[in-house]
């Protein structure tokens, strides 16, 4: 019995659509859903980058932080030694001096300003006088400031200031150094003096005299106050004053926006200033009240974001 073939199959067309209905698109997207899609992946494409932008600058504020106490450590333990310094015997005590006074007012210009100058018109004063200056640690910037060729600008003469005090003034230990070598140093101004640089590639300033610096920034209240008050230079009555009068060294960072906000008055030589003796006035927030302006600069709140070595002790 013969075997009948299969007969060939036939591809049968798709059913017409039923009347009033239209086919969707096999395997699409409608424009609707597109747009849900992009508009999704957008807002996942901000959110990644707000989170990334704030975990840089929490990375950036770290760092800078880590590197402000770093100097603040090494710049405390050279400041808090002097209030048990001796100064010469033999000296004579000035009119409207006492002895306490003297001694107090001797360490503060002859060891403090000397050792941790705070901008160049102090070195150059130092330079020219150096018979008055004759620690190892100011016979190190007279030698360096002779030295050099070229005489740097005042725009960074505090960081400068700082970075040769810590690395040249023989006051860091090598501990110290050797931590600090690997620490983001450069020339901003490009007038041949290196600062310490934070996170955001700016300076990291230096004030040895802050009387008027105002923190938390943007309270309106004076750090030196209340429970820090500043000492009065030359006082009639009561016992001598510290040689600090009171005050510590401040340094600080621009923070994010690389605005310092804080105005310091013109360079005079702390070392000249006031007479009998010359110097009389060295450090006196009393004729220099506003050595740094707390309030806004002209430009807004500029100082808010600034990182400070005294930043801790204020919010407490």
């Amino acid at each position: 019995m013969r075997r009948q073939p299969f007969p060939a199959r036939r591809c049968q067309p798709p059913p017409p659509p039923a009347e009033g209905r239209r086919e969707a698109a096999c395997g699409g997207f409608s424009l609707v859903e597109l747009l849900v899609v992009i508009s999704i992946i957008i807002t996942l494409v901000l959110m990644t980058g707000a989170a990334v932008s704030a975990a840089r600058t929490s990375q950036k504020r770290q760092a800078t932080q880590a590197l402000i106490a770093k100097l603040d450590a090494i710049i405390s333990q050279q400041f808090g030694s002097y209030g048990s310094r001796v100064i010469p015997e033999g000296l004579t005590v000035p009119s409207g001096m006492t002895a306490g006074t003297h001694r107090a007012w001797y360490i503060r210009r002859h060891m403090i300003n000397g050792d941790l100058p705070d901008r160049w018109v102090d070195v150059k004063y130092m330079a020219d006088h150096p018979a008055d200056f004759t620690s190892p640690t100011q016979r190190a910037y007279i030698a360096s400031w002779n030295a050099n060729a070229t005489q740097p600008t005042d725009s960074y003469q505090g960081a400068e200031c700082l970075f040769m005090i810590i690395m040249q003034g023989g006051i860091a230990s090598c501990v110290d150094c050797n931590e600090l070598q690997s620490a983001t140093k450069g020339d901003k101004d490009e007038d041949g003096f290196f600062e310490f640089w934070d996170a955001w590639g700016n300076p990291i300033a230096f004030l040895l005299w802050p009387s008027a610096v105002e923190l938390p920034a943007g309270t309106g209240t004076r750090f030196f106050s209340g429970p820090r008050p500043l000492e009065p230079p030359f006082p009639t009555t009561g016992p001598s004053p510290s040689p600090s009068l009171g005050m510590r060294p401040l340094i600080y960072s621009a923070g994010a926006d690389g605005e310092y906000g804080f105005e310091t008055q013109a360079a005079v030589a702390n070392l000249s200033v006031g007479t009998n003796p010359v110097g009389r006035d060295c450090g006196n927030w009393e004729v220099s009240p506003a050595s740094l302006y707390g309030g806004p600069a002209a430009g807004g709140d500029d100082h808010t974001d600034n990182l400070t070595n005294l930043d801790a002790e204020a919010m407490r």
